[in-house]
């Protein structure tokens, strides 16, 4: 609970509480406190929990206390009324007070909660054993809010550095709502000027995705209201009843959103990647002209030298430098260029053919994504797996530490792509059998050593020369060769490869082949 909470709730408690009598306070549950309290009129049932971090205190509705078994607390204050609901200015301090001086205050902090009867500035009983009958009352503490700009820090600590007394649960979701991260000092400052302003003076109590509540408005914390409640009483009655619901949906959404999120980026880089062989047709165009100016001058001996200097035959009048191989006949350049230009054009058409793909299937993950920021139940976060159930397969979304430890190989991640690395021959066989034909197979070149795979999720392309090379590198030191300074590692799709019929365990043949020379790297499985 938070202290902008604490200061509607204190202003219902008067409304409903004053004049009220104690008739009983018992404790059904380790950690859980219920005050009976009736008035001429009606009763009331008070229930305050100092679990660990599900600390509450509201109104719920009215059932007699037990009769027989019941651990009975404050019998002193039973039958005297109620005078006056108080709440210490800036701290979760709020307290029932009775006629005669006594008063129940009740300690809102998420560690060491408790409940305190209090007489004369001193502790006569107490909820919880943590307090010491006879201490003094607790002090409040002194809070510097919107003092001072903070000096350039994490936007958390900036945040409270602005304001101690912020809703703490908060904070994650709004520094990431509002991209506070990016925002200097003087901004953050004067976002928390707003934000207090707004809690103090208009709080809006509401349900958010995930099943958490929040007091601040969507201006200010955009995340779609599922629920607006009346009171803040129903608000904090909602969220201690749906602790347990809330924590386990939270875990599960979060498992999901944290490979949604590197799958995003990973194609981001892709996306950024391809993007560059828009420039392949130009390249083309311009290595198909070195190759026809080197062959129309194709009866030329060029000098030993790394370029020519010949007529440029597409502008008149002038001369262009090309660079070439001493080591070939200028025809032999031509082709050298002819295959060049052939290459970058059917980069580009390959990037032309992939970019759509990668692009829809950037677009089916983000709506993944919006789709379970919104999912405020268990029973919907069902449905959406069962709507999503191949990208989940796909991308191995939540795979369980156990799941993983069952498989016949080593899996890890580079950057969002997953890896299998095989652990022994037949574990080779299993990593060829379970992956797909797009996805990329590496071994070291000449040397017994471990198959590697980068998983593609169906993608025909490569993944960025930098997942290649360190992908390269387990692949080189998870072999014979490990000890080398440089080992080449043979690359190609899956599908270029086989196993032979009665083979031995590992063999495998490769029909198409590309090789990285680098340098062995741990990956620290």
């Amino acid at each position: 609970m938070n202290y902008y909470e604490l200061i509607y709730l204190k202003n219902e408690f008067k409304t409903k509480l004053s004049n009220c009598v104690l008739d009983q306070a018992i404790t059904p549950f380790k950690n859980l406190l219920e005050l009976f309290m009736s008035n001429e009129r009606e009763s009331f049932r008070l229930i305050f929990s100092c679990s660990p971090g599900n600390t509450a205190l509201f109104l719920d509705s009215y059932r007699p206390g037990k009769k027989s078994n019941k651990l009975l607390f404050f019998q002193e204050l039973y039958g005297v009324p109620i005078v006056d609901i108080s709440l210490v200015h800036q701290d979760r301090l709020l307290s029932l007070d009775f006629e005669g001086g006594q008063k129940i205050l009740f300690k809102l902090f998420s560690n060491k909660a408790n409940a305190l009867r209090i007489s004369n500035g001193k502790v006569v009983d107490a909820f919880k054993d943590h307090a010491e009958v006879g201490e003094e009352e607790p002090i409040p503490k002194e809070q510097n809010i919107l003092s001072e700009i903070p000096s350039k820090s994490t936007a958390k600590k900036m945040l409270l550095k602005s304001n101690p007394i912020l809703p703490r649960s908060e904070l994650d979701e709004l520094i990431r709502t509002n991209n506070l991260e990016n925002k200097t000092p003087e901004e953050i400052f004067q976002f928390v000027k707003t934000i207090t302003e707004q809690l103090e003076s208009a709080p809006e109590f509401r349900k958010l995705p995930d099943g958490l509540v929040s007091s601040i408005g969507e201006t200010f914390f955009p995340l779609p209201t599922i629920e607006k409640f009346d009171t803040v009483n129903e608000l904090i009655s909602y969220r201690f009843k749906n602790y347990s619901h809330v924590q386990r949906l939270s875990q599960q959404k979060g498992k999901y959103r944290k490979t949604i999120s590197r799958q995003l980026k990973r194609l981001d880089s892709v996306l950024k990647n391809l993007s560059k062989a828009d420039k392949g047709i130009e390249k083309a165009e311009v290595y198909e002209k070195y190759g026809h100016l080197l062959m129309a001058n194709a009866h030329i001996k060029p000098e030993k030298s790394k370029s020519i200097l010949i007529e440029d035959l597409y502008n008149e009048g002038k001369e262009i430098e090309i660079k070439i191989d001493v080591e070939l006949t200028l025809a032999e350049n031509a082709e050298y260029y002819y295959d060049r230009a052939s290459s970058s054009l059917k980069s580009y058409e390959k990037a032309s053919t992939q970019i759509p793909k990668i692009k829809e299937r950037k677009l089916r993950l983000e709506k993944m994504n919006d789709e379970l920021q919104h999912i405020g139940e268990l029973r919907n976060l069902g449905d959406w797996e069962k709507k999503y159930r191949k990208e989940i397969e796909n991308i191995g979304i939540g795979k369980s530490k156990k799941e993983e430890s069952n498989l016949p190989f080593h899996s890890l991640e580079i950057n969002g792509y997953q890896v299998w690395i095989g652990k022994n021959a037949k574990s080779n066989d299993k990593l060829v059998q379970f992956s797909h034909k797009e996805d990329i197979w590496m071994h070291a070149r000449g040397v017994p050593g471990s198959h590697l795979i980068i998983r593609m999720a169906n993608n025909k392309g490569m993944p960025p020369k930098e997942i290649i090379e360190k992908a390269a590198a387990f692949a080189a030191y998870n072999s014979k060769a490990k000890g080398a300074n440089l080992v080449p590692v043979i690359v190609t799709k899956r599908k270029y490869v086989r196993k032979p019929k009665g083979a031995s365990p590992g063999a495998v043949l490769v029909q198409r082949e590309e090789v990285e020379l680098v340098k062995p790297e741990s990956p620290k499985i």
